[in-house]
């Protein structure tokens, strides 16, 4: 059985625990596995930097695209258009159903008859009272039953403008769905369809991805895994040269977030290894990329967090501020 790399890495690697103090005054000196003191656990093994909201955008109706308003690299709002479907008759069906909602008339024509038969009932009583008998018993069940009639007609008609009330409510859905609009803010990573392009409900149409929260998924050894907890305060420094390389300029900046995620299993090969995630905001210009190998600092504690230097996402934060 081959063992993944990440674990198999933290197996044959080892994890730097440095003191707050020592992290001031050395920039990180290595301490003993033992040692209660530890405020701040510094990763050896590299994390991995990876898309919180990343999707592929569907179309909800089959049809042909009409128009498709995004290309690759625009942003858009949650909510905002990415593109249509040819929708005239879907137009034309939730008009249909909208005039059938607001009809009033068979409401107003059962209220006549009821009142025209109320009518004849108070006239054939008034009579009756009068001379018993003036109206035959024949004639009187008749216009009560006419009465009767004319009151269901307006049920009916209250009833039947329910249903089309409803029935307007699914045409106008089913018009909407021929709009494809996007689940959360993002920018569009991939576009598979265009238009003229016929699509099948289901077909993805774009992808999109939300570069403004992302994560990072990291491996903590077992032994240190008890003292790691979600909302611990973290930081992540990218590496993306090789050793003996110049550093780039991104390299030297930090980024801080916070722990959302400790897995309550341990890895199931070698259980060696405890799987965190990390959540970090990434404004724009979104200097962090999915894909990224970093460097990941946890401090354990919040006085650890506080006493080490501002991260570069804070100062970025606080200058735009």
């Amino acid at each position: 059985m081959s063992i993944p790399k990440p674990i198999a890495a933290l197996a044959a690697g080892s994890l730097m625990m440095v003191s707050v103090a020592a992290l001031a005054q050395s920039g990180g000196t290595a301490a003993r596995r033992d040692n209660p003191g530890v405020q701040v656990l510094v990763l050896a093994d590299e994390a991995n930097v990876n898309w919180i909201e990343k999707s592929s955008v569907a179309a909800l109706r089959e049809g042909v695209i009409e128009k498709m308003e995004l290309q690759v690299g625009m942003p858009v709002k949650a909510g905002g258009t990415i593109g249509t479907l040819h929708r005239k008759f879907a137009e034309y069906g939730m008009r249909k159903a909208e005039l059938q909602a607001k009809a009033i008339a068979p409401k107003e024509k059962a209220k006549a008859q009821e009142e025209v038969a109320a009518s004849v009932c108070a006239r054939n009583k008034r009579l009756n009272e009068h001379r018993p008998g003036m109206v035959s018993a024949e004639d009187v069940a008749k216009a009560e039953g006419e009465l009767k009639v004319a009151t269901a007609m307006i049920h009916e008609a209250e009833e039947n403008q329910e249903i089309a009330k409803a029935e307007y409510a699914v045409a106008k859905q089913t018009y909407d769905e021929h709009t494809i609009l996007a689940p959360f803010d993002g920018i569009i990573t991939r576009r598979m369809k265009n238009p003229g392009e016929s699509v099948r409900a289901g077909d993805a149409v774009v992808e999109l991805g939300n570069l403004n929260k992302l994560c990072a998924d990291a491996y903590v050894p077992l032994e240190y895994a008890y003292r790691v907890k979600e909302d611990q305060i973290v930081e992540i420094q990218p590496v993306l040269t090789r050793a003996g390389s110049e550093p780039l300029a991104i390299e030297s900046k930090r980024f801080r977030g916070k722990i959302t995620f400790v897995d309550p299993e341990i890895q199931a090969v070698a259980e060696t290894a405890v799987h965190i995630r990390a959540e970090f905001d990434n404004p724009p210009p979104w200097e962090l990329k999915p894909g990224l190998k970093v460097k990941m600092t946890i401090f354990l504690t919040p006085a650890a967090a506080a006493n080490a230097p501002p991260s570069s996402s804070s100062t970025r934060t606080a200058r735009t501020q």
